[in-house]
């Protein structure tokens, strides 16, 4: 047999060729179109590129926390104890990102970081954290819900000049739980491209907005114009907050440290979903250059824009404003911002002020429920969820997964009673945190062992694509910070909403713990050791992509691409 009759290779001249390699050849061309065939069937599209990658964790990111939730953490810890939560944790969610990335750039799973996670660590880890963190996607979408619907009632309501919407906000509910689940795979990354780009456009313009208020640029509700500067970092409204016990300030040191602490539950909040790429990664497009990519300019943006944020918020709201206190009613206003634009003599910002705030809300909740269905897929992809929902749509999408996660929006209506809707928040919030500090200790967890592992079996990290540039050191600390956080973060919860907050704090961690008995028990398993963690698995099909991407990104056929991979 010609050896290169099917064009495969020229050997200079020489007709030597074992029979192997002419048997591998023959079946190439046949064999890549049955697996590309395969893997459009059975697995997520990947269509997404980095920028829309960024951009749609940007929109789980962006959220309700930093714009309302912001309002009750600054008047806890003061502008300054806001602004150092905010440096703390975007130290630790740095520090955890960069874990993500060095994992995620080795080894893009399909199934996201919880596949990674029950590599590493271990399976019933990766079952446990992966139903625990699915609870993060069927509470957050709710809470932001909740919220666009409350702002929306009271669009145009100012502190003195109250214009209630006609429309109720239960049939907004339902208007946002519908327009937020009708999103395809390539249009939800475009559309939620351009929405998160609004977002980041819309946080610019709010700074801006502030530095004029801050340096006396429009007419205040006196009259006057009048530049602030740091009066509101002084006594009595600060440096620092009132505690949590009431509505009352209270200067005993003891409760100024315990708002603060409060203050970083609020501040975790807003950080949250900053880990979701590590979800989306599997339909991303050359996962092993836009994944490193997208992450970096995620936490980038994310931290800059917060800690930017956080200050302007501190200069134009007093941590001791009436709405904090219970002295005037809020009606939803309980943003920064909106208290900062009832101050002024012209209202017309307050309605562009809550239209920005139910877009924030509404992106944040489509993309938590877009990646909540990718997850449960993950899950079902790997045993851990019922098969049927691995079951995919012609363009790629999985239906039963995203409806699964969709019907968990009717959630919002338990604070649909204006009176209670800070108080549901509340409860969404300390779930929700609890969600992100597991997936945050697990994804540490597992970025220690994969590095054990590498060691053990001496492999050198020149085969890594990135490198966190603060491990161990940075790993180790925010390992051990972000475990005492979800220890005793529930000190709020208990003080504000007693026993039911204090269940609403903790009840995921016995959930997580009985989850991680129940697949231990029935499925058995040690932790492997490091110098037997399967370190290879996926990662040729990995490569294959990688090399696939790149030749039709060049014009060349199949037959070049297999060419190019047997050499």
């Amino acid at each position: 047999m010609n050896p290169t009759a099917t064009g495969y290779m020229d050997n200079g001249g020489s007709d030597e060729m074992d029979d192997e390699s002419v048997v591998v050849h023959q079946v190439a061309p046949k064999d890549y179109a049955g697996r590309e065939e395969e893997r459009k069937k059975r697995t997520l599209r990947r269509e997404l590129n980095s920028y829309q990658v960024t951009m749609i964790t940007l929109g789980g990111t962006l959220g309700t926390g930093l714009l309302v939730a912001s309002g009750t953490a600054l008047s806890q810890g003061g502008p300054l104890g806001l602004l150092l939560a905010y440096i703390f944790l975007g130290f630790v969610a740095y520090c955890m990102m960069t874990s993500l990335c060095e994992l995620s750039s080795y080894l893009p799973h399909k199934k996201g970081f919880i596949g990674l996670i029950s590599r590493y660590v271990h399976p019933a880890i990766g079952f446990g954290l992966g139903w625990t963190y699915l609870c993060r996607f069927i509470f957050v979408p709710p809470s932001h819900i909740n919220t666009a619907a409350i702002v929306m009632s009271y669009i145009n309501d100012t502190t003195d000049r109250p214009s209630i919407n006609p429309v109720p906000s239960a049939a907004w509910r339902v208007i946002f739980i519908v327009g937020v689940n009708l999103l395809a795979i390539r249009g939800f990354g475009r559309l939620e491209f351009w929405l998160s780009s609004f977002k980041v456009v819309a946080l610019i313009v709010l700074i801006l907005f502030g530095l004029v208020v801050d340096l006396g640029g429009v007419r205040l509700k006196s009259g006057n114009f009048e530049r602030i500067g740091f009066r509101y970092w002084q006594p009595p409204a600060g440096p620092m907050g009132h505690g949590v016990r009431g509505n009352v300030p209270d200067p005993n040191p003891t409760q100024t440290f315990l708002g603060f602490w409060a203050t970083l539950v609020r501040v975790l909040f807003a950080y949250e979903g900053m880990e979701l790429i590590g979800v989306v990664v599997g339909e991303a497009a050359n996962p092993r250059v836009s994944v490193p990519k997208a992450i970096k300019q995620t936490y980038r943006l994310v931290i800059t824009l917060y800690i930017t944020t956080v200050f302007i918020i501190g200069l134009i709201c007093a941590s001791n404003d009436d709405t904090f206190t219970g002295r005037r009613q809020s009606r939803g206003q309980i943003s920064p911002f909106i208290i900062a634009a009832n101050n002024l003599s012209a209202r017309a910002l307050v309605p562009v002020i809550n239209s920005t705030i139910i877009m924030f809300a509404l992106s944040a909740a489509t993309s938590n429920i877009y990646t909540g269905s990718r997850l449960l897929y993950g899950l079902a992809l790997d045993g851990q969820a019922p098969k049927i929902l691995t079951k995919l749509a012609v363009g790629g999408r999985p239906l039963l997964a995203l409806a699964a996660c969709s019907a968990w929006c009717f959630l919002s209506y338990l604070g649909q009673n204006d009176g209670k809707a800070n108080h549901a928040f509340d409860f969404f919030v300390d779930v929700s945190t609890t969600a992100g500090s597991l997936s945050w200790i697990c994804i540490f967890w597992a970025h220690i062992r994969f590095r054990q592992a590498l060691q053990a079996q001496n492999q050198p990290l020149s085969t890594l694509k990135y490198l966190a540039p603060l491990h161990p050191y940075g790993t180790w600390f925010s390992l051990i910070v972000t475990v005492i956080f979800a220890i005793f973060k529930g000190y709020e919860s208990f003080v504000k909403r007693h026993v039911g907050g204090l269940i609403a704090a903790y009840v995921l961690f016995p959930w997580f713990f009985a989850l991680v008995g129940f697949w231990k028990y029935f499925k058995h398993g040690t932790f492997v050791p490091l110098d037997k963690i399967n370190l290879q698995e996926g990662k040729r099909e990995i490569d294959l992509e990688e090399e696939d991407y790149f030749m039709r990104k060049a014009g060349q056929p199949p037959q070049s691409w297999w060419k190019r991979v047997l050499n």
